[in-house]
């Protein structure tokens, strides 16, 4: 393990969340970190986000998605992605590989050059665990999705404390933004409550919708 001893998380953390879904009560998502094994010479960090809505709301709308990431177990880069997504009738399915000693990445067979290390969104609950987060300061990443590469930003913008079934929590709360925009996720944006303690734990996250916001909430804490 690449001197992973210093970092918050390891293998076999997983958090579970309540989801709402614009004020309403909706399902359960989780985060997890599955494993670190050795794929194609590199160690990777496997990382897993699943969101599900639950009835009654899954009878109206039902969000069923699965994303699996594979970061660089050293820098936290995004080596590898799979979307399962289900959102009401809107479907989708992806598979990016990453290969930067060649300079690609390769999504559904679309190849794509690159010039730099990219992270998905998802790997930001992880990565952004491991570097400080001082309120007012913001800091450059380039994001890709599996189709576009975009330039983006994360600030740190506030402290503020976040009551959970998990507990109560004081939290720097982070915003992704793209040149005074918002960060694209299904057309919409996040917005990141890590608490302010060394596990730094993504306490609470807001992601836009197609339609309205999900906002997951800490539940459960499996270390």
């Amino acid at each position: 393990m690449h001197g992973q001893s210093a970092w918050p998380f390891q293998v076999g953390e997983r958090l579970t969340y309540n989801v709402s879904f614009t004020g309403i009560t909706a399902g359960q998502a989780s985060l997890e970190v599955v494993n670190d094994a050795e794929v194609d010479n590199y160690h990777q960090l496997h990382i897993r986000f699943i969101a599900k809505t639950t009835f009654p709301l899954s009878a109206i709308y039902a969000i069923n998605d699965q994303i699996d990431t594979w970061l660089d177990s050293k820098y936290l880069y995004t080596r590898k992605l799979t979307k399962k997504i289900r959102e009401g009738n809107y479907k989708k399915d992806l598979y990016t590989i990453i290969d930067y000693d060649q300079s690609i990445a390769i999504t559904n067979g679309d190849t794509i050059i690159i010039d730099q290390f990219l992270h998905d969104s998802y790997s930001l609950f992880y990565f952004l665990r491991t570097i400080p987060l001082i309120i007012g300061e913001t800091i450059n990443f380039t994001a890709f999705d599996g189709k576009k590469i975009t330039p983006f930003q994360i600030i740190t913008k506030t402290k503020e404390t976040i009551n959970t079934m998990a507990g109560t929590f004081p939290c720097l709360v982070v915003k992704p933004f793209r040149e005074g925009t918002t960060l694209l996720k299904n057309k919409g944006d996040m917005m990141i409550w890590f608490s302010d303690d060394k596990n730094r734990l993504p306490i609470q996250i807001r992601i836009k919708l197609k339609y309205g916001s999900m906002l997951l909430k800490l539940k459960d804490i499996n270390l």
